[in-house]
């Protein structure tokens, strides 16, 4: 229909027919003005005017009301969708769940993404439905507009309301409980998706991609010199297939890095860039490849803060060596405390703790050795004697520049259940699989950082690559003031009532919240956070390690394409072709009646 009349109420369809019937009486009760004319006679006219001439031509004038106005009433019911009763007792109410994952936005191979195919699918499965059906729309990412069941038309029109979402995992909410729910439909493409409830038909939209992306990017001060800064870049190839790699980092003041990158299939590049050049401000990375399908993970931010002294405190009962070790960086100044349970730690940018852990988390970020009596670390401690370096992660910042194969602990403890990253393994043998972390690193109220022994029980003090360990940790724990790297999503920055900008100029919607300021970060960016007084910066990138992921399916009971989509409909019209058909053939019939003047 040309006009959505479908979407009146009950009531608003009844007011509409009243008012239709009301219109056509009072045109058929206006009667012309009467004009005087002057006859020679009245004998014709008299016969005219004869009693049962009269009586017809009422009967005439009444034949003609009535079938004017049923041929209205058809035509507002049809325009209005009528909905007969008989019809509503058996109609279908479907559950409609679209993946919005961000897994949803590769293209497939013929050049839409996996997003638009499902929602062209589920567009096409609700239009089949037949008359009368109500629809119920639900997405993973719990962000479909809220509404309940809804007739057939409306939930295709609310399905251009739905948006992707930057998350990787993918949860496929409850069925409603308590209502009469026909069938249930999950369009997805099974990236990060488990099993799914029985009742439930699973239309796949899975088509198999390329992807490169950045899966870290930061920028952090020199060990040895923090005047200058050095970019760390990750870039990893998901895809099967070797792809060349184009990379560009700008910066602030023309600061430009053009690179060329081979990347095997299924490998990661590490890559560090010298960007002493540029000034304070964000940096940009962003890459391009033949064949990428997925452009989330294709752009990154990091910031260059300005050089400061960095403020660190040192709590042992005596170590020689790992003082001077600390006191050798540059930019480091040092305070040495002895641990005590009663005095409370000086404000500084970073601890380091020999052996004596707090018994709460510090509130700036702490590098802790043999921290067993840390519950606060939830790691479950086992001892080690001998250990031996069995791996490390060497894509992490921490451990770059250091040769790890030499680091031998008399004895050690390694972490079991670790809820944090474990960035370096040992075992009993080179030959082991590795019985435990041996140092991790997470975040409690700051950064952390914990090593499973002491340096006093090593020979790694003695070995080029323990400044580097140090340096390499300070710059990790101490985090830029006002600035926080965080993942894409909803972000909540501790300063009610601010305002957002991406990049310092586009402003951005916010929500004020009792903690803070909420706000969307669904794209990579540099996000401003300014409340009038106090200023926070926030970097939002793609940093989800499962992110670039887009071909690790899990789903076990997936379904067919969604193409093949096929929906059984009624073998009977829609009553309002009826009732523009009936229409239809009273106005041809009033039209043949007046024409014999059976009406008038």
């Amino acid at each position: 229909m040309f006009l959505n009349f479908g979407l009146l109420s009950t009531a608003g369809a009844i007011g509409l027919m009243a008012a239709v019937a009301v219109s056509i009486g009072l045109l058929y009760l206006i009667r012309p003005r009467k004009h005087r004319i002057t006859v020679a006679s009245t004998l014709l006219w008299r016969r005219v005017v004869a009693p049962g001439h009269v009586r017809k031509r009422r009967w005439r004038w009444l034949l003609s009301l009535l079938l004017a106005l049923a041929i209205g009433l058809c035509l507002v019911l049809a325009l209005t969708d009528l909905k007969l009763p008989a019809l509503e007792s058996t109609a279908q109410r479907f559950v409609v769940v679209l993946d919005n994952s961000a897994s949803m936005g590769a293209r497939t191979g013929d050049g839409r993404s996996r997003w638009q195919r499902a929602l062209d699918a589920s567009r096409r499965l609700i239009q089949q439905t037949g008359h009368g059906a109500e629809v119920l729309l639900l997405d993973t990412a719990g962000r479909a507009p809220l509404g309940g069941f809804l007739p057939a038309r409306q939930a295709v029109e609310r399905l251009d309301r739905l948006t992707l979402s930057p998350e990787a995992r993918t949860r496929v909410p409850p069925l409603p409980s308590g209502t009469d729910i026909t069938r249930a439909h999950l369009f997805t493409d099974g990236v990060g998706v488990g099993d799914v409830p029985e009742t439930m038909t699973v239309h796949s939209v899975f088509d198999s991609a390329d992807n490169v992306g950045i899966t870290a990017f930061n920028a952090r001060p020199l060990p040895a010199d923090p005047t200058r800064y050095s970019a760390f870049l990750q870039v990893t190839n998901v895809s099967e297939a070797d792809k060349r790699v184009s990379l560009e980092v700008v910066g602030a003041t023309g600061f430009r890095v053009e690179r060329q990158l081979n990347v095997a299939g299924a490998s990661t590049v590490n890559l560090t860039l010298d960007v002493s050049g540029v000034e304070q401000g964000p940096l940009r990375a962003r890459i391009a490849a033949p064949g990428d399908a997925f452009d989330l993970d294709d752009t990154a931010y990091a910031v260059v803060s300005a050089h400061r002294v960095r403020r660190v405190v040192l709590v042992t009962r005596g170590n020689a060596v790992l003082e001077g070790s600390l006191r050798s960086l540059p930019g480091i100044a040092l305070t040495v405390r002895s641990p005590s349970p009663t005095s409370e730690l000086p404000p500084a940018d970073g601890y380091v703790f020999d052996g004596d852990a707090p018994r709460a988390p510090p509130a700036a970020g702490a590098l802790l050795f043999r921290p067993l009596s840390a519950a606060w670390l939830g790691i479950r401690w086992k001892a080690l004697a001998p250990a031996v370096v069995t791996g490390w992660d060497d894509s992490d910042p921490l451990t770059a520049g250091v040769d790890w194969t030499n680091v031998r602990p008399r004895n050690a403890f390694v972490g079991q259940g670790v809820a944090g990253a474990s960035l370096v393994t040992a075992g009993t043998s080179h030959d082991a699989q590795g019985d435990g972390a041996l140092i991790m690193a997470g975040r409690a109220r700051a950064p952390w950082i914990a090593v499973g022994f002491s340096p006093q029980d090593s020979s790694f003090p003695l070995q080029p690559g323990f400044p580097i360990f140090l340096g390499n940790a300070l710059n990790r724990l101490i985090e830029s003031p006002g600035v926080e790297t965080r993942g894409l999503g909803y972000i909540e920055a501790p300063l009610p009532g601010a305002r957002v900008t991406e990049g310092g100029r586009v402003q951005v919607a916010a929500t004020t919240t009792e903690s803070g300021t909420l706000f969307e970060a669904f794209r990579p960016g540099v996000y401003v956070v300014d409340d009038g007084r106090k200023q926070l910066v926030v970097i939002a990138n793609a940093i989800d390690p499962l992110l670039p992921q887009i071909n690790r399916r899990s789903l076990r009971n997936e379904g067919g394409p969604a193409e093949a989509i096929q929906v059984p409909r009624r073998n009977w019209p829609e009553p309002w072709v009826w009732l523009l058909a009936l229409g239809f053939c009273l106005l041809a019939g009033e039209w043949a009646a007046f024409s014999r003047r059976v009406t008038e």
